[in-house]
């Protein structure tokens, strides 16, 4: 029978969730839609040059300025035509989206007759950086999971504080407590950069949790719980430390030490002797990670034109510090995005990962159905193994390119002009997950797994992604799905 049933790709966060719907239901009952912004219009010569005389930043507030310029792909004292200056600008405007400080950029100039030099006008709306948010989530991998069940003790409640552009250095920092299904108290702290030339950065990151519930297997490709009333099934502490360097505007390389420590029942090892290494009711080792992002994207939240690139080498378990596990994996994500005129646009990405071939205990073992790693249509599925590779694909047409509306009844500037876009899609997922391991308790590894459908897209501000999709997988089973971020 198929199942019709509603999916999120990260653990819902039901306040963005209304804000969300609150800016859909006003935007589907405007009647009178306002443009889009695009960039200044020039008389010039295309073949005139000129000289860029001065930059002024208009709007931002707590911005510093030299946050602002280091994503300018231009600087005073540059000289250029100006077709190259409309690309130029253009580009940089999306780099200023993309650091997720502001709502709106506008970069416009005026050329001085005198010596036809230009001067350039940049033009911001500065977000809302500081959320102290409520917490209501569901404790499982996607809210469909849960709405076949509609277990309320899987819920988590409790309180976040966002702050974005902390001391407005784009600095982040994030406080957490969890309780209800899963008791959890976190921080999390990036500066983005700690030199002059604004080059190198670090994160910290700290987390301890403890769940009365724990997943022990994977059967029949679905996740296997057992739960302990009087006792916390499972413990978590995990420490990170990361050095990041980024040499130009799209290039990024990073280095980050962590160190894990988990502890669970003894009954969860009787269920599943596999669970930790050495058949252990604990483990604990430490992991280091290198990894590498090219992004070309246009935006990074609903991007429509340019490439991305990344991959990250994993090494879990030192021998010389006598840890509990010794694993190492490479893994790797490319997407391309064109734009094919007429209003339409096609997507691609390739994933997937390629672990060593040494034992790997249940809880180290991850390959499909977990964030953006999954195919459309399995969202009750979970794919377990040492390696796996995955194609997404997607044709797109824009019903409505972005426009933006005056919501006046708001009274906060930075959240009473609301830009949103409609996109409709048509897609295709194929994906291989290889396991050696559990393979006799799954039926949908070792074997190449499709799906398609179409969906509708809404795009608003805050980085908000609202998909309504109606997948059919090769197992013949349907549904409709909900996600909260981009397709590919």
């Amino acid at each position: 029978m198929a199942s019709k049933q509603f999916r999120m790709i990260r653990k819902p966060c039901y306040t963005k969730v209304f804000f969300l719907s609150l800016a859909f239901v006003f935007i589907c009952i405007h009647s009178v839609a306002n443009p889009g912004i695009s960039t200044s219009d020039t008389s010039d010569s295309e073949n005139l040059t000129h000289r860029i005389a001065s930059v002024i930043l208009i709007g931002n507030k707590l911005t510093r300025d030299h946050i602002i310029y280091r994503e300018l792909t231009f600087r005073i004292g540059d000289t250029l035509k100006m077709d190259e200056g409309t690309v130029l600008f253009k580009r940089s405007e999306e780099n200023l989206l993309n650091t997720s400080l502001f709502n709106s950029v506008k970069i416009t100039w005026i050329t001085d007759t005198l010596d036809q030099s230009i001067n350039v006008y940049i033009i911001m709306t500065e977000r809302w950086y500081v959320f102290p948010l409520p917490i209501f989530e569901i404790a499982e991998r996607n809210f469909n999971v849960w709405w076949e069940t509609k277990d309320f003790s899987r819920v988590v409640y409790g309180g976040v504080l966002y702050w974005n552009n902390f001391r407005g250095r784009n600095e982040s920092l994030a406080a957490t407590l969890r309780l209800g299904y899963t008791q959890r108290v976190s921080l999390f702290y990036e500066i983005p950069f700690i030199d002059k030339k604004q080059k190198a950065g670090l994160t910290f990151g700290f987390a301890y949790s403890r769940n009365r519930q724990s997943s022990f297997a994977t059967q029949n490709d679905k996740v296997q719980y057992f739960k302990d009333e009087k006792e916390y099934a499972k413990r978590e502490t995990g420490l990170s430390v990361a050095y990041v360097f980024r040499p130009d505007l799209y290039e990024t390389h990073g280095i980050e030490a962590n160190f894990r420590s988990a502890e669970v029942l003894d009954t969860i090892l009787k269920l599943n002797p596999e669970y930790f290494a050495g058949k252990k009711s604990s483990q604990q080792y430490f992991s280091f990670r290198y990894f590498y992002k090219l992004d070309h994207r246009d935006l990074v939240v609903y991007p429509l034109r340019g490439y991305y690139f990344d991959v990250e080498f994993v090494k879990n378990g030192i021998r010389l510090l006598n840890d509990d596990i010794n694993l190492m994996y490479v893994s790797s994500r490319y997407r391309q995005f064109w734009d094919i005129g007429r209003n339409f646009y096609f997507s691609s990405g390739l994933s997937g990962k390629y672990s060593s071939n040494e034992f790997q205990p249940y809880y180290n073992t991850r390959a499909l159905g977990y964030g953006r790693e999954y195919l459309r249509g399995y969202e009750f599925y979970v794919l377990d193994g040492q390696r796996y590779a995955l194609l997404k694909t997607n044709l797109k047409y824009a019903l409505l390119k972005t426009r933006e509306l005056k919501a006046d009844f708001i009274p906060l500037p930075k959240f009473n002009v609301i830009p949103y876009a409609f996109y409709l899609n048509l897609y295709f997922d194929a994906g291989y997950v290889k396991d050696t391991q559990f393979q006799q308790m799954n039926n949908l590894v070792n074997k190449w797994q499709y799906s398609g459908g179409i969906g509708i897209d809404f795009v608003t501000y805050y980085d908000m992604v609202f998909r309504l999709e109606h997948s059919l997988n090769k197992l013949g089973e349907s549904g409709f799905f909900l996600h909260f971020t981009a397709p590919i």
